[in-house]
């Protein structure tokens, strides 16, 4: 249940975060492909890397911690995006992104500097945004989850079928 809710608010900050991101800097963006308030790619984004994090809380040396976290984290996310990319064209004719324009892109769906901004930025959330989070996840009722959480299934049956019409 913890790592469902996390799924769910973090898809909802990402949501939050594209969409004050694209007025700030006066952007067209869609974020997300689903019709609710929710990218999902930031929840399974967010949500995988605290599970794969959560794997060095055990090294003392900060630097060390620090630096597995990183070259893991980069990988991790390299894959997340190129098949969440790949997944969101093939699926539903959606690109949600594309750093062809970027200096240090591999196709469409990879960017080493982009990579490499998120990797730091989920770092910096575990460590100092995910202890804040997890005192709001133990407050939010376990039927309030999966009532989001079948909304949530139920908007991307909704839009899976209308993507195919």
């Amino acid at each position: 249940m913890y790592y469902l809710t996390n799924f769910i608010l973090f898809s909802i900050l990402g949501y939050i975060f594209e969409t004050l991101t694209a007025l700030l800097f006066h952007f067209n963006s869609e974020s997300g492909f689903m019709y609710g308030p929710y990218t999902i790619v930031y929840g399974l984004g967010i949500t995988l890397m605290f599970l794969l994090l959560k794997k060095y809380n055990h090294i003392k040396e900060k630097y060390k911690k620090y630096i597995f976290m990183f070259i893991s984290g980069f990988i991790t996310l390299i894959i997340i995006e190129f098949i969440g990319g790949t997944l969101l064209k093939e699926i539903y004719n959606v690109t949600m992104w594309n750093y062809t324009k970027l200096p240090l892109h591999i196709g469409k769906y990879i960017s080493i500097e982009v990579t490499t901004i998120w990797t730091l930025g989920i770092i910096l959330i575990y460590e100092y945004i995910k202890p804040f989070t997890d005192k709001i996840i133990k407050k939010i009722p376990k039927t309030l989850t999966i009532g989001i959480s079948l909304i949530m299934v139920f908007d991307l049956i909704i839009t899976t079928i209308i993507s195919f019409y």
